[in-house]
């Protein structure tokens, strides 16, 4: 352990003097060694009853802020001392929040938690990306949202499907390098065949099959249609067609919106509330009378946009508004 990082140490225990010197150690390390995320890390430890608590706090102080001969750290002590009282705005919605209520990008842009978790859940469901990008709207950034903070503010469910997401990755790295892993169509977990030319594979996680010449879901006794004989650019196009109708973008920031339920006023991370059908701007005054809350209305002279729509099908459909083959509606049906 260097000198600087001794010092953030120390001043750790003297933050937490109810913490074990070994727990404090462990959180640093697996924060980088940064004192702002150690700090929130054990923090957030401490509430939830993670950690075990001395029986008797040590009151000795180990660390004298103002002898603190690193400079840089001197600042950084002294900074987060007086920012722990104030509120700073959220660089991506420009709320104002407590420090303990904001995460920071790999770049040091500070994010509401709240922000954090809309855009991550929308990446992941959206299987974007295996990245959480950073969405400040002061510069352009390319920095990331670290895992150990993902994990602290995503729901059990979206963090499993964020794993598997990156787990996808790092598979699809590897077959890359080497032509003999395949990915499995059902469980996307990767498996090694050698050498051998066999044309299904059995997968060993979840024992289910996937034909290795199309590169599909097994079809035992069909041909190889999905891309055998519908041609690549068509089917591509299809995909594409079918993902854009179900995302939308918000006519104030331009950022992509995704509905996997509930209702159809979905609100942007920037506030503004969208209609996801006409995917017009629905204004606090307007409110939900732009929508009919009739689930099953059957007025035919009724305009409005219906509130609960949630046949995904019937809008992929919808557009796929061109005539096709006999093989390609095929490919369509298998996709819906």
């Amino acid at each position: 352990m260097n000198t600087n990082t001794e010092i953030i140490k120390d001043k750790l225990c003297d933050d937490f003097p109810q913490l074990f010197v070994k727990n404090i150690v462990s959180t640093l390390k697996s924060n980088n060694n940064s004192y702002i995320a150690s700090y929130y890390d054990l923090e957030t430890q401490m509430k939830s009853g993670v950690l075990p608590l001395k029986k008797t706090e040590v009151k000795k102080k180990r660390i004298i802020i103002d002898e603190v001969n690193n400079t840089e750290l001197k600042e950084l002590f002294k900074t987060f001392n007086a920012t722990k009282t104030q509120t700073i705005d959220c660089t991506c919605c420009f709320t104002e929040n407590n420090f303990e209520h904001l995460g920071q990008c790999t770049n040091g842009h500070l994010l509401c938690k709240p922000c954090i978790k809309t855009h991550a859940e929308t990446t992941i469901y959206q299987k974007l990306s295996s990245k959480i990008t950073c969405i400040s709207c002061n510069e352009k950034c390319f920095g990331l949202i670290d895992d150990v903070l993902l994990e602290q503010i995503l729901d059990a469910r979206v963090l499993a499907e964020y794993k598997n997401l990156k787990n996808l990755a790092e598979i699809k790295e590897l077959c890359v390098d080497d032509i003999n892993i395949k990915i499995c169509q059902h469980c996307n977990a990767g498996s090694d065949i050698g050498d051998s030319e066999q044309t299904l594979l059995i997968c060993m996680e979840c024992f289910k099959d996937t034909c290795l010449k199309c590169n599909q879901v097994a079809h035992p006794g069909q041909d190889c249609y999905s891309l055998g004989k519908v041609a690549g650019n068509i089917r591509h196009s299809i995909e594409d067609k079918m993902t854009e109708t179900m995302i939308i973008h918000c006519p104030g920031c331009n950022k992509s919106l995704f509905k996997n339920e509930g209702c159809n006023k979905v609100t942007c991370i920037c506030g503004l509330n969208v209609c996801y059908l006409c995917k017009q701007t629905v204004t606090k005054k307007v409110g939900y009378s732009h929508f009919c809350r009739e689930h099953d209305c059957k007025d035919n002279e009724c305009n409005l946009c219906h509130l609960w729509e949630k046949d995904a099908t019937k809008m992929k459909l919808n557009a796929l508004n061109v005539e096709y083959n006999d093989e390609t509606k095929m490919l369509i049906d298998k996709l819906l």
